[in-house]
């Protein structure tokens, strides 16, 4: 009797073993699965099951080539989408580029600068040679720089500046250079991000008075003055125009990468 059931259970337990689906058809579950997820459009999950598949079955090759070529079909797919997206939203981004640059005029040295410079029309440099202020540009690469100039008798080797409005303050910093042409002069480039932020806050305030304080190696060399009507106006028009450009490059770069992946899927 006590064999009986020992053979019984032995029985039961090869029979559960025998029933068990191998792991090529365990992978090949989630194939499906994933391919289930893409049909109905959940590329993202679809994505995460395929990964699972890699990192459990490394050894079910055949079907780890089905997932492969799945995720493929899902890369082809996204870039579809992304193509469509930007092409959507490009052209009314560029024509609010087209409607701003008038107030813009363009300047590139060949001799010496890779990338030309969008300039407002109203921040000339030089009309602008003896005192202190700011200029920004946008270049043609898409990237914002704002320069603060300083004039005077002594050298003040300018590390920051501080702009005060309404009870806000904000500080940036970045690369100076110095010169001696009679005075001093000294140029801090502020570049990118870093541009677009001081160029918003000026955005922000420009119906408000704006205090610019030039802050040197010493305490007792620092400077103050105040941005005019005409340079707030040229400065927020600066910060539309550039961050406009960012967005633009943005969306361009999305459409190189959909293209390219699009391409390399075609020509398999």
């Amino acid at each position: 009797m006590i064999k009986q059931h020992i053979f019984i259970c032995v029985l039961c337990a090869t029979t559960l073993v025998a029933c068990q689906p191998s792991e090529e058809q365990r992978a090949a579950i989630l194939v499906s699965d994933a391919q289930t997820l893409v049909d109905s459009g959940q590329w993202r999950q679809a994505r995460i099951v395929l990964d699972s598949l890699h990192v459990t079955y490394p050894k079910q090759i055949g079907q780890r080539r089905l997932a492969k070529a799945l995720e493929d079909s899902i890369t082809y797919l996204e870039a579809q989408r992304t193509l469509a997206y930007t092409d959507t939203l490009l052209p009314p981004l560029l024509e609010q580029v087209d409607r701003l640059i008038k107030r813009f005029k363009y300047e590139k040295n060949a001799d010496y600068e890779d990338y030309g410079k969008y300039v407002h029309r109203l921040l000339n440099t030089g009309s602008n040679t003896s005192r202190n202020f700011l200029q920004a540009y946008v270049l043609d690469n898409r990237q914002t720089i704002v320069k603060s100039y300083y004039y005077g008798n002594i050298q003040v080797n300018q590390k920051s500046i501080l702009l005060h409005s309404e009870g806000e303050d904000t500080k940036f910093a970045g690369r100076n250079h110095h010169f001696q042409d009679g005075a001093h002069h000294e140029i801090m480039t502020i570049e990118n991000e870093d541009a677009l932020a001081l160029l918003n806050f000026i955005s922000t305030h420009h119906q408000h008075k704006i205090r610019v304080e030039g802050k040197g190696d010493k305490p007792n060399r620092n400077w103050v003055y105040y941005l005019n009507e005409q340079e707030k106006q040229a400065l927020s028009d600066t910060y539309q125009l550039g961050w406009l450009m960012k967005d633009i490059n943005r969306l361009e770069q999305m459409q190189r990468v959909s293209n390219a992946q699009i391409n390399r899927y075609k020509q398999r």
